[in-house]
């Protein structure tokens, strides 16, 4: 049933003077409390209730009938109140609603005892008495205590409509266990049953409130994901609240790409439970799969739907501001700096595509057509490569290189590396792979062996005294520092070990020796290791107190010591 038509039955029931139970079933977060709230609010603005008092409870861990009984007394409110917090005068209210029902001499008598503790049941039992008249909207059912059935439950209901003259709402959860009793007695208590089953554009409406384009976009982008967990939806809307202000001085790709990636991880993350949803951490370390590059060829089935649902949504590869807008959906905040930085150098790339002819613009001949026109496709791609190679990212040389070997076009894949290494010197730290995100992604062992050359050669190699006192502290290390250590013969370790005096010698000793200790252990790695040790075994001769101390190592020389 369409939105339209729960919210035309739903103002029908509001404004109607006869008592009657009527029941809104749907999945859970589809938004049934939510949208009840806000008809009720507006047919309340409209003056269209025909009742003056309402309560809403949910049934959530509550026990006995007597406990339901008394909290329906307790959320008991004037129709005024609707959609305000409960304050001290909500209470006074029900306390005089009490009053009215046991009479004033009753009530003189029972408040002002000084025996309340022992009347207190009592009062709750007579509160019950007061609940009359009433608009009443239990949610949760299938949540209540095990101590509570269902079959108590709609009883009370179906008292509360013949002998009281209330209105009763029921809002449930399809799906949920505990709802057996009530698809058994159903017939007999209700009057209406609704079904919410709003669509994907129905729940945007629902969840966003603002109209501007932004959330105009935000609500496009959802309905296109078919979201209609009004949860989920109110946490992306929160998401997009954190970076609104800072999106006025991006341009409109940009700013596109912060709602679309934003919206597809807040779906991956907060729907984690749900197999139809691609995990968040796949979609992070996506590659070019999506572009037929790269993928493995025994993808399950769950992962082959996943491709299918991306693919559908636009989504194409993980770039570094969306590494940013990720980390950000875990953790619930952004760091303005990092999202500042990644979305402004993205922002130059697009304005610099834009001069130039866009380098996605060439991808589109690949994607977008099954024209047998491999020679145009590799030259759109070859000339918009060397046009945008200053703003292409190194996934994106990846990815080219990759299709170009599987086209057979070799020459020109190591072409554009040559090209890209040389047009992007002067940027060093782009080289880098042990500091760049998507590292992984870097398949093409040409591009790797071509990126590791031109970093190293823009590199002053770091002191080895500097590399072991760092490594000392970390159980990590890069081939960097492998590197460098290799490169030390066994004479300089020997002056390295000698020359060190005070607390940090054991630990640059041990950074050495235990790249030999590894049971899978790199030729490289074994060498740093045997000439450390040959350095010790050298130092170990000359006394026997000094064979003494690298001994301790697992050391052993021949000095007799």
């Amino acid at each position: 049933m369409t939105l339209a038509l729960v919210r035309n039955e739903l103002n029908r029931f509001l404004a109607e003077p006869s008592a009657e139970v009527l029941a809104i079933r749907g999945k859970w977060g589809v938004g049934k409390t939510y949208s009840w709230n806000r008809i009720l609010e507006d047919a309340n603005r409209r003056d269209r209730i025909s009742r003056k008092r309402y309560a809403y409870l949910s049934l959530f861990g509550i026990g006995t009938l007597d406990e339901l009984r008394f909290s329906l007394f307790e959320q008991s409110i004037n129709r005024s109140l609707i959609g305000k917090p409960p304050t001290l005068d909500t209470f006074r209210d029900n306390a005089s609603q009490l009053s009215m029902s046991l009479g004033r001499k009753a009530w003189r008598l029972v408040s002002s005892t000084p025996y309340m503790k022992s009347v207190s049941p009592a009062l709750e039992a007579v509160s019950f008495f007061s609940i009359r008249d009433m608009l009443i909207c239990l949610d949760d059912l299938e949540r209540r205590s095990e101590s509570l059935s269902a079959r108590d439950v709609l009883g009370l209901v179906s008292l509360l409509k013949e002998q009281r003259n209330c209105k009763v709402v029921l809002l449930l959860n399809d799906g949920e266990d505990g709802l057996e009793d009530f698809e058994k007695y159903r017939e007999k208590v209700v009057d209406v049953e609704l079904l919410f089953d709003p669509t994907a554009k129905e729940c945007s409406e629902i969840a966003f409130h603002e109209t501007t384009p932004l959330y105009q976009s935000v609500g496009e982008l959802s309905e296109r994901l078919g979201i209609t967990n009004i949860r989920t939806l109110k946490k992306i809307e929160r998401l997009v609240g954190l970076v609104e202000s800072r999106l006025s001085d991006l341009g409109q790709d940009v700013t596109h790409q912060v709602l679309h990636s934003l919206v597809l991880y807040g779906w991956c993350h907060y729907r984690a439970d749900d197999p139809a949803v691609p995990p968040l951490d796949y979609v992070q370390n996506i590659g070019y799969v999506l572009f037929g590059l790269g993928g493995r060829d025994d993808l399950t089935d769950d992962e082959k739907a996943w491709n299918t649902k991306l693919q559908n949504y636009g989504y194409q590869v993980t770039d570094e501001l969306d590494e940013v807008l990720a980390n950000a959906v875990r953790t619930g905040y952004v760091v303005d700096a990092e999202f500042d930085e990644a979305a402004w150098k993205k922002n130059q790339q697009v304005i610099a595509a834009k001069a130039t002819g866009s380098f996605s613009d060439a991808w589109r001949t690949y994607h977008e057509s099954f024209n047998n026109d491999q020679d145009a496709v590799v030259k759109a791609l070859y000339e918009s490569f060397k046009l945008n190679a200053k703003h292409v990212t190194p996934t994106n040389l990846n990815g080219t290189v990759c299709l170009f070997r599987e086209l057979g076009e070799d020459a020109k894949a190591d072409e554009i590396i040559d090209f890209y290494v040389d047009i992007r010197a002067d940027e060093p730290e782009l080289f880098n792979l042990d500091d760049y995100p998507f590292a992984g992604d870097i398949s093409d062992a040409a591009v790797r062996e071509a990126f590791g050359k031109a970093y190293e050669g823009t590199q002053v190699p770091e002191p080895v005294k500097d590399v072991l006192l760092r490594l000392c502290g970390s159980n990590g290390w890069s081939d960097k520092d492998e590197v460098v250590l290799a490169n030390v013969s066994v004479d300089e370790y020997y002056e390295l070990f000698k020359a060190e005096n005070g607390r940090h010698l054991t630990g640059i000793i041990n950074a050495c020796l235990r790249f030999g200790q590894f049971s899978n252990a790199s030729e490289r790695q074994k060498k740093i290791a045997a000439d450390a040790t040959e350095a010790l075994v050298r130092i170990g001769n000359e006394s026997a107190i000094n064979a003494r101390r690298v001994k301790k190592f697992g050391v052993e020389v021949d000095s007799g010591a």
